[in-house]
Order: C-alpha cells, then sequence, then structure tokens
C-alpha cells in the first residue's frame, strides 16, 4: 500500500512541477506570453531579463515556496497517518526531484520548461535543513547576478555550492551523500533544457 502511495505522490509531485509560475505571473500581471518574450522559456530568468526584474524575484519566491510548502505538508501528513516508510528523508528527496521534473520538463508544456534552480532551492532547505548554507549561496549568487551579470554562472554556482559547503559544515553524510546525487541529476536536467534551447 505505501509503495503505490509513493508513486502517486512521484506522479503528484511532477505534475505540481509542471505549475509555471512564471507563465502565470507573465500572463496575470503582464499581459504576456512568456514563450513569445526573450528566450520563449518559461523561467524567472526571462522574466528577470526580458519582462521586469521585482516580476523575475517574485517568480523566484513562488518557485522556492511552492517546494518548501509542498515537502513541509508531506512532512505533516506522514507524521499525522505515521507514514514513516514513505516519510524518509531520502523519500522527501524523491519526491522533490520529481516536481523539478515536471518543472524543467513539463509534459504539459511540450517539455518545454525551465532549469529549475529555484525548486531545487526549496528542495534543499526543507530537505536538507540548510537555511543558512542556502542563504550565504544565494547572497553570492545575488552579488554574481547584479554587480557582475553572470547568470549562468550564479545557477551552476546554486547547484553546487550548497554540497560544496556542506561538506564542511552541513548535516552530515547521508544528506550530503542525497544533495550530491540531486545536484548530479540538476546537471543532467540542465544538460537537457540545454539541448532543447539549442544552447549546445
Amino acid at each position: 500500500m505505501e509503495i503505490l502511495l509513493a508513486i502517486g505522490l512521484c506522479v503528484l509531485s511532477y505534475f505540481l512541477g509542471c505549475f509555471s509560475s512564471a507563465r502565470v505571473l507573465a500572463r496575470s500581471i503582464k499581459k504576456l506570453n512568456i514563450h513569445k518574450v526573450g528566450t520563449g522559456l518559461a523561467d524567472t530568468e526571462n522574466i528577470y531579463l526580458h519582462i521586469s526584474k521585482p516580476l523575475g524575484v517574485a517568480a523566484a519566491f513562488v518557485d522556492t515556496g511552492k517546494m518548501v510548502l509542498y515537502l513541509l505538508l508531506l512532512r505533516c501528513l506522514f507524521s499525522h497517518f505515521e507514514l514513516v516508510g514513505i516519510g524518509t528523508n531520502t523519500m522527501m528527496f524523491v519526491y522533490g526531484f520529481f516536481m523539478i521534473l515536471g518543472h524543467c520538463l513539463p509534459v504539459t508544456h511540450k517539455f518545454k520548461g525551465s532549469r529549475g534552480m529555484f525548486t531545487y532551492i526549496g528542495l534543499l532547505i526543507v530537505s536538507a535543513f540548510i537555511p543558512v548554507q542556502m542563504l550565504i549561496t544565494l547572497l553570492i549568487a545575488g552579488v554574481l547576478v547584479v554587480f557582475f551579470k553572470q547568470i549562468r554562472f550564479a545557477q551552476y554556482f546554486i547547484v553546487l555550492f550548497p554540497p560544496f559547503l556542506s561538506f564542511f559544515w552541513g548535516p552530515g553524510r547521508p544528506i550530503l551523500t542525497l544533495m550530491v546525487i540531486t545536484a548530479i541529476m540538476m546537471g543532467v536536467l540542465n544538460f537537457v533544457v540545454s539541448k532543447r534551447l539549442g544552447e549546445l
């Protein structure tokens, strides 16, 4: 029974990830089809660079908050119903990654998604419980974007720096291993997204 429930949650996580805050914000606030603006990618970077910087920041907060709220809700439900087997840290990473997968390759939008950086941040904040490390990472990434205009490098930095920082100061080896695996899968996903965009 728990196995079926876990599979169902993976599917649910994927389809929740398919909900694009960038697409919704661009259409509802600016009356724009984000696929016809800038890079045509439904992501925070496209909104930030080609529509509105404040709206781009808002999209980032929504994407992060979506993951945080979802995983916290799952944890509460698992605790309430005593579903220990499917509520482990490993499984939380699995649910979170399926949401990122939906964010990057949404079947509802012909697999035209974004890079999933901020949903990834939400995953690490909750599942690895490293809010301080993530804050440090985001501050440095913010400096890279605002002062040096290095958006792509900042994205790679967001993926790689939290596991690196947690190696010296973090939640312990089991969680660190999950973080490294997730970072590698993020790299693969972003390679696929870049390939679809013709960047590689």
